[in-house]
């Protein structure tokens, strides 16, 4: 057994009551923060009351700016396919317009149209055209907005049916302000390099005036003429009208009727027929419509032609329409109808 020393007390060493302890030793309290992309240990030790230590400064390096070359302008070539690009683009919805046959379907076209006017706009607006052509271009961009505004207004039109199909809607759209504005924008731009004319606006065709196309009262060409059934239109109002007999989606006859006119047609076979009636302005024969100021109606009740015959006597249904008349009470009940249920033959 080793020996070692002993130390010992006696507790009269010490006053009564008053038990010795050992003072702990402050802890150190250190507080780390991240600044930005740096990660900077800020160190605030806390020593028994006393003051933190401070950090060390770190200053952010400068940032380095440098400016990118400016971009390199299209070749005259590349300039000329998107100006084609463009044309391309545009030259359906301009066919659509003058292929509308109602209100409905024109407004459709007109409204298409305008969409991709602002489109290829912005198409146009991010090229880098040859420096020649830079201020022209942009004079090109400002006039297919204001064209596409334009349309807007024949848009409009159609609601009321005084713009009906696009025999007067193309003609209408080739002739507003921004479509002018357009053939002078393109022409200093086709014009600015002498050396190297584009070819550019051939979508939007040339200004034209409404058409105003008015036949004369009597019959239209097409239908059946093999019976003896005769047909009177009187035309009461204001504005000219056609009359067709349908059978089904077959035309029997047709007849023009100038305003305050008169006409008779012959030769209709025996049969129960609708009968329907347009009016308006501007007769479109190979539509077989008016393109302004249009309306539409259908008798409520068929007219029925028939024949009999004796050895002497050939006896025949002849029928009158009064149209727009003020005899009311005569008058043969009608309904109007949307111009897309208006026989197209």
């Amino acid at each position: 057994m080793s020996r070692g020393r002993h130390l010992s007390l006696s507790p009269s060493e010490f006053p009564a009551g008053a038990i010795r302890r050992r003072r702990a030793r402050p802890r150190t309290l250190c507080l780390i923060a991240g600044v930005g992309a740096l990660t900077l240990a800020m160190t605030g030790c806390m020593g028994g009351g006393g003051a933190p230590t401070s950090a060390p400064s770190v200053s952010p390096s400068p940032t380095v700016r440098r400016s990118l070359p400016p971009p390199t302008a299209m070749s005259r070539e590349e300039f000329q396919q998107a100006l084609s690009t463009v044309d391309a683009a545009l030259k359906p919805g301009f066919d659509a317009i003058g292929a509308a046959q109602t209100p409905t379907d024109l407004a459709n076209a007109l409204g298409a149209v305008q969409l991709n006017l602002d489109a290829q706009a912005g198409v146009l607006g991010n090229l880098r055209p040859p420096r020649p052509e830079v201020a022209s271009t942009g004079q090109v961009i400002t006039a297919m907005r204001d064209l596409s505004n334009d349309l807007a207004t024949i848009a409009t039109d159609t609601k009321d049916a005084s713009v009906c199909t696009g025999g007067t809607g193309l003609p209408r759209a080739s002739n507003v302000n921004g479509a002018q504005e357009f053939r002078l924008a393109y022409l200093a731009l086709t014009t600015a390099d002498p050396g190297h004319p584009y070819t550019f606006g051939t979508f939007l065709p040339a200004a034209t005036a409404d058409p105003d196309r008015r036949p004369g009262t009597g019959p239209l060409p097409g239908g059946r003429s093999s019976g003896y059934g005769h047909l009177t239109v009187e035309n009461q109002g204001a504005a000219d009208s056609v009359v067709k007999v349908m059978s089904g989606g077959d035309l029997i006859r047709a007849v023009y009727v100038q305003a305050g006119g008169s006409a008779t047609v012959t030769g209709i076979p025996n049969g129960t027929y609708d009968a329907y009636y347009t009016t308006g302005t501007d007769w479109d024969d190979g539509n077989r419509r008016f393109t302004r100021d249009c309306a539409f109606d259908k008798f409520d009740n068929p007219v029925e032609y028939t024949t009999s015959s004796t050895s002497t006597t050939i006896e025949y249904s002849v029928w009158t329409l009064t149209l727009h008349t003020s005899d009311l009470t005569n008058s043969a009940p009608t309904s109007p109808i949307d111009a897309g249920a208006f026989p197209a033959s």
